[in-house]
């Protein structure tokens, strides 16, 4: 065998292990980190230990409707870009800042640029932030009728993948409410869990797969009197005494009046729909069974709940309860909103120049990156402490622009005003800009990852945290390249395995979106100390690449667990500048001078897959019987402009601004 298939042999050799492997936890609970607002993200001193008294789950919203066919549309459609380019427009829907024919119009740009559904690397990485967050199961999107099966299926598919990959991912489970629900359910389970499609992704309550649906199906958001066609209606059942399903109303009536019997017997259902105080002529919000999926909070009625009475109950426990970051741009209630304060006054971008941000304590210009509604609601679900907490949205991004009057999609009467406004001549119903939406997943630009952040920190708040390990002790490291030594240290920092996964899918309007930056896959990392240095360990999935690969295997050092100090907390690097094959340079960031600076030539060692990196304690600062310090591998990041630098290109471990925090005592 000529060196080169023997190197090829290596390399796949050393990534097979983890295909099939049984999934690990990273233990993301104990990561730390800093928002670009400079929160925190809290630990089990800060939240307490992970709560065990009984289970909580969080489930988010999912939109699966990116489809396809969307590439072929001609022109972005972004509401933002079109009210910085015209004012004006937010008034005039014919103004020629709005494009014609646009079906849907996204709010601002997703980090991932304007993606749709299938986009495999959009799903890898949303599967990741999510299950790295806490998130437990995702609710997908079937509330207006329509079954994505093309989109589930590639999600489906990516997400068992991923599991393959030894990585955990959220469970599943579907939403469907208006339109003729009743056969909506029964063909979403006739695909799926009749033939026990994707069985270990499903998600149970009450010892079955939970359905959220409509129970009162002759009801729905545009007013009922809906049809539901039997796709098994079988004529001869009706007459014929040997048809096996005579007398069955399952299979007999033409169309179905409530759900047949096997839904109902397969499925744990609840009731799902706005927080309304009443609905439909009853009371709502708050009530038996009756799941929100957000909040009428400009409603008084609704307003002067306390925190347990906004929750769904069932047989006396407190059940779900939603959170949201906004409400609607209908109900003026958005991102910056207050009970006390309600929406502060708009700009010409229909965004609120300033608000009073509580947990800052300060009012504050351009406020609706803050988070102040979304937090609000935290607090209170939090308070009531329901079994599930239930997210609205993660991906939504986009909704549809009206002829102000007239109902979304028909001739019924609709909004007669738009933000207060009666002179517009369009209106938006669950998305609109900056202020006026729910998404939670990262922007580019905007607010960034803020509220995702702000998710991760309040679902610590709800379900704890485990505490972060802690490294005892020095540990012998011969630092001889043979690594052997490094399966005597027990404390592993644990990374998302193969998110280095390259992208090639359209998206949007004729974009196509390639990246190629994944390089090498960081899976695991450790940490031991001598009297004299401190050893730096990492493992990625196959053999490393050669280290004079652009911004190779870097090493981000915040020594002092300051994220005010250094380039955005990182007060060292190694790796930057590397020397040779054993021997790096170790860098401190002069926030004077605003660049990296040498301090010393320090040495390490690599073989296959792993590498070993020696650090004197006394250039890091780390003297003495204890140390406390946060640490980030990241391979290829294309620059080194900010944080958000480390969450698009490459790969990190941990995954975008989190960081392991590496305690120590002698």
């Amino acid at each position: 065998m000529n060196r080169l298939c023997t190197h090829l042999l290596a390399a796949l050799l050393i990534g097979m292990p983890f295909i099939g492997a049984k999934a690990q936890d990273l233990m993301s609970d104990t990561w730390v980190g800093t928002d670009a607002l400079g929160r925190h993200m809290p630990t089990s001193k800060e939240v307490g230990s992970l709560k065990k008294d009984k289970a909580r789950t969080v489930g988010i919203f999912y939109v699966t409707w990116h489809t396809q066919d969307l590439h072929n549309r001609s022109g972005i459609a972004d509401v933002s870009k079109v009210l910085q380019a015209d004012p004006e427009a937010r008034i005039n829907g014919n103004s020629p800042a709005w494009p014609g024919g646009m079906g849907s119009w996204h709010w601002g740009e997703p980090e991932y640029g304007y993606f749709l559904s299938r986009d495999k690397y959009v799903i890898r990485h949303d599967m990741s932030m999510l299950t790295d967050a806490g998130v437990d199961v995702l609710i997908f999107d079937v509330t207006n009728a329509v079954c994505y099966y093309d989109e589930w299926d590639t999600i489906l598919e990516t997400m068992e993948q991923m599991k393959k990959e030894g990585n955990t991912v959220p469970k599943i489970c579907f939403w469907a409410y208006n339109g003729p629900v009743i056969t909506t359910i029964q063909n979403v389970y006739e695909k799926y869990y009749k033939k026990e499609k994707y069985r270990d992704l499903w998600f149970y309550w009450g010892g079955k797969p939970l359905l959220l649906c409509n129970m009162r199906p002759d009801l729905d958001a545009n007013g009922g009197g809906v049809t539901n066609p039997n796709p098994n209606f079988d004529a001869d059942a009706v007459t014929n005494t040997a048809n096996p399903h005579y007398g069955n109303t399952d299979y007999t009536e033409k169309n179905y009046k409530f759900y047949t019997r096997e839904v109902t017997d397969f499925f744990t259902m609840r009731n799902m729909w706005w927080g309304y105080y009443e609905w439909g002529g009853k009371r709502y919000v708050g009530t038996e069974d009756n799941w929100t999926f957000g909040l009428q909070m400009n409603d008084k009625s609704v307003a002067d709940l306390s925190p347990k009475q906004l929750a769904s109950t069932h047989q006396g426990r407190l059940e779900e309860c939603s959170v949201t970051p906004a409400q609607h741009p209908i109900s003026i209630t958005g991102k910056s909103w207050r009970r006390q304060t309600s929406e502060p006054k708009l700009n010409q971008y229909d965004e609120p120049d300033s608000a009073f941000v509580p947990w800052l304590g300060k009012t504050v210009k351009n406020p609706s990156g803050y988070g102040i509604y979304f937090q609000d609601r935290w607090d209170e679900a939090i308070q009531a402490d329901p079994d599930f907490l239930y997210l609205n949205d993660w991906n939504e991004w986009t909704a549809g622009k009206y002829p102000i009057g007239k109902a979304p999609g028909s001739d019924a009467d609709g909004p007669q005003e738009f933000l207060g406004r009666k002179n517009n001549t369009f209106f938006f119903v669950d998305q609109y800009n900056a202020e006026f939406n729910r998404t939670i997943e990262p922007a580019r630009g905007q607010y960034t990852d803020n509220y995702y952040m702000q998710m991760a920190e309040n679902i610590r708040r709800y379900k704890g945290a485990r505490p972060i390990p802690v490294n005892h002790g020095f540990t012998p490291i011969r630092f001889d390249g043979n690594l052997n030594d490094w399966q005597n240290v027990t404390t592993k920092y644990l990374d998302t395995r193969f998110d280095t996964f390259h992208r090639d899918h359209d998206g949007y309007s004729g974009l196509h979106f390639v990246n190629n930056s994944g390089r090498n896959d960081i899976v695991e990392s450790k940490v031991a100390f001598n009297a004299a240095n401190v050893f730096f360990y990492v493992q990625t999935s196959a053999a490393l690449s050669p280290c004079t690969d652009h911004n190779w295997m870097l090493l981000l050092i915040d020594a002092d667990c300051n994220s005010k100090t250094g380039w955005y907390g990182y007060d060292f690097i190694v790796n930057y500048n590397v020397k040779n094959s054993s021997q790096t340079t170790l860098m401190r960031y002069s926030a004077k001078e605003k660049q990296w600076k040498a301090v010393a030539v320090i040495s390490y060692r690599m073989k296959g897959n792993e590498m070993e990196i020696a650090v004197p304690r006394k250039l890091l600062g780390l003297l003495g019987n204890k140390a406390t310090f946060d640490f980030k591998w990241a391979d290829n990041p294309q620059n080194l402009k900010d944080p958000i630098s480390l969450c698009t290109d490459g790969d990190t471990a941990p995954n975008r601004r989190f960081n392991y925090r590496c305690i120590w005592t002698r």
